[in-house]
């Protein structure tokens, strides 16, 4: 066989189909532009092109067609075969052939790579480097692509994938996946015409996680803002679906299970103010609107300026028998007061209590709520009108909570179905001091008047006027009138 020599007329272009988009994403915002018209058939190939010059040993051109191998190794000489073309015949005219390898892209990965010919069985020496194209320099690994001059609507990087691809896609082990970076802009902006502008998940750790560096008052750890829905929706299936700490919160108590909104501070766990409405508005369909716990002082502390209601609280349920607020512990109020205030006590009798019955104490129980005595209650009559301590409010049920007893009002006791109210052994609440809406009341003797003084009468769980020498304790003064028999009426309960 007669040996050949073979002339290597220009460069091999790697990663031809890599390149060209990247060239185009150097262009500007038309360019990127018309890369999402591209269809399958304007896509550039993935091979790559070669040329060369074959001879005879004197140097005269050949003709004809040969038979020839193109083989890349990674190694100059050695190495490992990285991709093998086969046998192929090769037009040859006046010298000069061209043919187009069709690769493997994912073997241009940035690795040294060399090309082996071998022509009718005869391996031409040396191998010949792969090169890349000029504009291709900037692709090797730990090479930075770098943009100058670049306007508002220019791409450094630009990707197009269809509606069910991916357009970048970057992945790491142990560091960053993407790092991105800005002087005085955002290092990151995701935009979206109808999905999400960023997406991010997590298998164990945190979906997302946003620092920042700045001591300013307003340096945000995240600035979010909304047009017309929510500034932030968060949801957890099993713990807080917002969480909120401020300061030193060793010792401070998060809540537990499924909690909307938890706030825990060294100083406040959460602060509300507003110009017109509510700073902090709370509701519930069927259990508290908002619920506060101290372990060592103020569960809630309500305050305004002089002529306004430090505290205003409104029960608009079905149940009209339930209060606008419960206080569990003691309540200190300065200013003006509307309603009444409650004692929890057990019913300590033989028969059933009612909603308006006045009751006298006779005894003393153990403590539900922390160190507060409960009063043991019956039915008051003119001969124990001396230890009259109130007015039946409703029923009290205590509850297991997170091993914890709690009361808890539960609903209208005027009267069930079968007319039994408050069985004994039961909790219940009894009017101590304020305007009630009603009491038991007896004219039966004598009518009473608004603004008469009350007293027990003989008649159990019934209150009558008090004459001018009434012995036991007074109730109260009736707010309405009653001629005569029984009735209910309303009470201001002032017990002296």
């Amino acid at each position: 066989m007669k040996q050949r020599d073979l002339f290597a007329i220009s460069g091999v272009l790697v990663f031809l189909l890599l390149v060209v988009g990247l060239a185009g994403a150097f262009a500007q915002a038309p360019a990127a532009q018309s890369a999402q018209s591209l269809n399958a058939a304007d896509v550039v190939s993935a091979g790559i092109n070669y040329q060369g010059r074959l001879t005879d040993p004197g140097g005269a051109p050949l003709d004809g067609t040969y038979k020839m191998r193109f083989i890349v190794y990674d190694a100059k000489q050695g190495g490992t075969v990285v991709w093998n073309s086969s046998n192929q015949d090769v037009q040859v005219q006046n010298g000069l052939f061209n043919v187009k390898l069709a690769v493997d892209q994912a073997d241009f990965d940035g690795q040294a790579l060399w090309l082996s010919i071998i022509v009718e069985g005869e391996t031409l020496s040396p191998r010949q480097e792969i090169l890349p194209a000029p504009y291709a320099l900037s692709l090797r690994p730990g090479a930075d692509i770098v943009g100058e001059s670049i306007g508002p609507s220019d791409a450094v990087v630009a990707g197009y994938a269809p509606a069910t691809g991916t357009a970048f896609f970057a992945d790491a082990h142990g560091g960053a996946g993407l790092f991105a970076d800005s002087e005085s802009s955002y290092g990151v902006w995701g935009s979206s015409n109808d999905g999400w502008g960023g997406y991010f998940t997590s298998e164990n750790g945190h979906g997302i996680r946003v620092d920042t560096l700045g001591d300013d008052h307003f340096d945000y750890g995240a600035y979010i803002t909304s047009v017309g829905g929510y500034g932030v929706y968060a949801q957890s299936q099993k713990n807080q679906a917002v969480r909120g700490e401020a300061g030193d919160v060793t010792g401070i108590n998060p809540p537990l299970g499924a909690v909307g909104v938890a706030g825990l501070g060294a100083s406040r766990g959460i602060f509300g103010a507003s110009g017109s409405g509510s700073g902090v508005y709370g509701r519930s369909s069927s259990n508290y609107g908002g619920y506060f716990y101290s372990d060592g002082w103020r569960a809630l502390y309500a305050s305004s300026p002089p002529g306004q209601y430090a505290g205003f609280f409104s029960n608009r349920g079905a149940n009209v028998n339930e209060p606008g607020i419960y206080v569990d512990g003691n309540i200190v109020a300065t200013g003006s007061k509307a309603g009444y205030v409650v004692d929890i006590s057990l019913n300590a009798g033989s028969e059933a209590l009612e909603t308006g019955d006045i009751v006298a104490v006779v005894g003393v129980d153990d403590p539900v709520l922390g160190e507060i005595p409960v009063m043991r209650v019956v039915k008051a009559t003119a001969d124990n009108a001396g230890a009259v301590v109130g007015v039946v409010d409703q029923r009290f049920i205590l509850e297991e909570a997170e091993g914890e007893k709690l009361t808890v009002p539960q609903g209208d006791i005027a009267r069930d179905a079968a007319g039994s109210g408050i069985q004994p052994g039961e909790y219940l609440s009894i009017v101590t001091l304020g305007a009630y809406k009603m009491i038991k009341a007896d004219a039966t003797n004598e009518a009473i008047q608004p603004g008469d003084l009350l007293t027990a009468s003989a008649n159990a769980g019934y209150a009558m006027r008090a004459g001018e020498a009434a012995l036991g304790t007074i109730i109260g003064k009736a707010l309405e009138g009653l001629d005569s028999g029984q009735g209910l009426i309303a009470v201001y309960v002032s017990l002296q």
